[in-house]
């Protein structure tokens, strides 16, 4: 059975996405790799292998806040008399519980909040539940954005299927799920439609959250993994033994002191499963069929800022790790997905209970355990799918998603989905690009309007060419796909030329962001940014990136009387009063920058791997203590250092380290 209805969960505001397209400012997909010695020619096939260069077409949502309110969500909840599992489509799809009814427990991590923080290719991310990434290296760009959803209602039984269309990769992909009655296990069906004649590179991993407690073990069929840290800019993929690594059994994550990715390699002849398993012997066993090969344990280590990022994506004493299932064996790959074709794989989830002491003893034994309890009660993994069910009796949309894919079918003439079809919604974010397919008409709004979409590729570039009138709105994202096209020249030949027509924010904008991260010219980036933020002064996007290009090239006291001009709503905002905070200590005005950063600091928008406050934190109280015992600082004086970090101890509470 499947049925629709209202949760309610405390929200903070996702708020509203930036207008400002990227123009390499997502630092994530662009950092670098390296592979140690250990790791095998074949095993480097794919790595690094299909990375992207823009989040373009995607907007950035960084507009949240951590104030939450109940709000309620659409969910789609399929039960029978074993489990209860709930999606809610406007999160992504997200199956956000999966609640075990014999043992009156959640098998899932169940996040009792949303709250979104910055961990995704778009920014905003949350935790919790099952989310399905798809297309590129990272979290979904619709991991806090809308799906379809549609019921399927057989003679046999119900089938949810939610779905959408990936615009980078231009791909319909869906997630099918199945509950039969009287049984103990939940089906998924994943599917991946390549219609395009072009090859693509392709992504997918399924990210479980469980709860991480106290002799939590996690098995899974091998005795070798890759291990990935990353340092700084870049990762590093290197080969860790299982149960054993460095005298450590890291099957058990509260043996891990910091964060770290495992990616195990499970042998071709094996199974597909992962399992976690609490002290008593119960959780959650996932598997699948053999094309979703890779499995990988995230965990953000026992270390304090480990801790308290687990409390910052929820509540205090929040806690939880994830296991994972992908088509490649590490995340730094993507698989060549031929034009023309369809992928799809089934996944099994279903409660684990097995013997305490045959799962916390001999690895070996955990292993053959957990795979005989499965054979027992999902069966072959191999075999694994939803039935054909005879006899559709109705099909209902209950939950609408974007239009893009609409948009998609128009301007290639043919479907995109051998399985879903995609409506017209007439979402503002869509319909002007509707107008100039179908009309060859652009608008041309007022200056200090912000941009609320973009478009990439060859066709959306020779219409804005061939348009009639142009105009400085139709220049300004004629730029923008040139630049998403690698065409960097012509980006700029392109804003150049609408602010010719008409000077506007976002060209300046742009123009500045080519000079600083294309063109490598700070002058010039200093200049326009500044242009830019003459024309739309209550911008805090323009704000921000006025605040870091004048922290970086000795700028400092122009950002402090930029900031001291504006509004008390965007002095609010903690990523402007932190570089407030670091033109202050640039300018040996600490006893200032403490008004600022102290324990009670918040910056919502602090990115995973980012050390900017802890760096800061550092970097401040160290020179204030040489400051009080009358000495000059120096970054080689370990023993100074070592005092003024006893003295001034980074609080939890601005400890955002993942890493030793």
């Amino acid at each position: 059975m499947i049925k629709v209805e209202k949760i309610i969960i405390p929200s903070a505001s996702l708020g509203k996405s930036s207008p400002m397209p990227d123009i390499k400012n997502i630092s994530y997909i662009h950092a670098g790799y390296e592979v140690t010695d250990r790791i095998e020619e074949d095993e480097k096939t794919y790595i690094g292998k299909g990375m992207i260069s823009t989040m373009l077409p995607y907007t950035i949502q960084d507009q949240y806040n951590r104030e939450k309110k109940n709000k309620a969500y659409s969910a789609c909840v399929l039960e029978n008399e074993y489990l209860r599992a709930v999606f809610i489509p406007e999160l992504g799809g997200r199956l956000w519980s999966l609640y075990d009814k014999e043992k009156c427990c959640d098998l899932l991590y169940v996040n009792p909040v949303f709250q979104p923080a910055n961990l995704g290719l778009r920014n905003a991310w949350f935790s919790g539940g099952v989310e399905f990434n798809v297309g590129i290296k990272g979290h979904n760009p619709l991991s806090c954005s809308p799906l379809w959803a549609r019921i399927d209602k057989y003679e046999g039984g119900d089938i949810l299927r939610l779905y959408e269309f990936e615009r980078i990769r231009g791909v319909v992909y869906s997630i099918n799920a199945y509950l039969p009655e009287n049984s103990p296990v939940l089906y998924i069906k994943c599917i991946i439609e390549n219609r395009d004649r072009q090859e693509k590179s392709m992504y997918w991993w399924s990210n479980i959250a469980v709860p991480e407690t106290k002799g939590t073990r996690i098995i899974v069929p091998t005795d070798t993994s890759f291990l990935c840290l990353y340092n700084y800019d870049h990762y590093v993929v290197d080969k860790a033994s299982i149960p054993i690594h460095d005298g450590i059994d890291v099957t058990y994550p509260d043996n891990i002191s910091a964060s770290k990715d495992f990616f195990y390699k499970i042998p071709k002849d094996s199974y597909k499963w992962i399992a976690s398993a609490n002290k008593y012997g119960n959780g959650l066993l996932h598997c699948s069929t053999r094309e979703l090969k890779g499995r990988k344990l995230f965990v953000w280590g026992q270390g304090q800022g480990g801790r308290h990022w687990n409390e910052w994506l929820s509540e205090e004493n929040s806690s939880y790790i994830e296991i994972q299932a992908g088509l490649a064996s590490t995340q730094l790959e993507h698989i060549p997905m031929k034009g023309q074709s369809t992928w799809e794989w089934t996944e099994a989830y279903t409660a684990l209970s097995c013997n305490a002491s045959d799962i916390h003893s001999d690895y070996g034994k955990a292993i053959s355990t957990i795979e005989n309890y499965m054979l027992d009660r999902v069966g072959d993994p191999d075999k694994l799918t939803i039935p054909d069910l005879n006899a559709l009796i109705s099909s209902e949309i209950v939950y609408r998603g974007s239009e893009w894919g609409a948009l998609e079918e128009e301007i290639r003439g043919e479907k995109i989905s051998r399985y879903f079809d995609f409506e017209r919604t007439f979402a503002p974010e869509s319909s002007m690009w509707f107008d100039l397919a179908e009309k060859g008409r652009f608008p041309e709004p007022d200056i200090t309007c912000e941009p609320e979409s973009y478009v990439v590729g060859s066709f959306w570039e020779e219409k804005l060419e061939k348009l009639k009138e142009v105009n400085w709105y139709s220049l300004l994202h004629l730029g923008v796909v040139k630049y998403a096209s690698g065409d960097f020249d012509g980006a700029k030949r392109a804003f150049e030329g609408s602010l010719e027509l008409k000077p506007s924010p976002w060209a300046y904008r742009n123009l500045s962001m080519l000079y600083r991260n294309e063109f490598s010219d700070c002058e010039k980036a200093r200049e326009y940014i500044l242009k830019a933020f003459g024309l739309k002064k209550d911008s805090p996007y323009l704000c921000k990136e006025v605040a870091i290009q004048l922290t970086e090239d000795g700028g400092d006291e122009i950002w402090l009387e930029i900031f001291e001009s504006l509004p008390n709503e965007l002095k609010s905002i903690g990523r402007l009063r932190l570089y407030k905070a670091i033109a202050l200590i640039n300018l040996g005005r600490y006893r200032e920058a403490t008004e600022i950063v102290n324990k009670d600091f918040i910056m919502s928008d602090i990115k995973e791997g980012e050390l900017s406050i802890s760096s800061l934190w550092f970097r401040l109280y160290r020179r204030i203590y040489a400051e009080e015992n009358g000495v000059d600082f120096s970054e080689s004086d370990h023993d100074l250092i070592r005092l003024a970090d006893s003295k001034y101890p980074l609080p939890k509470s601005l400890d955002f380290r993942m890493h030793d």
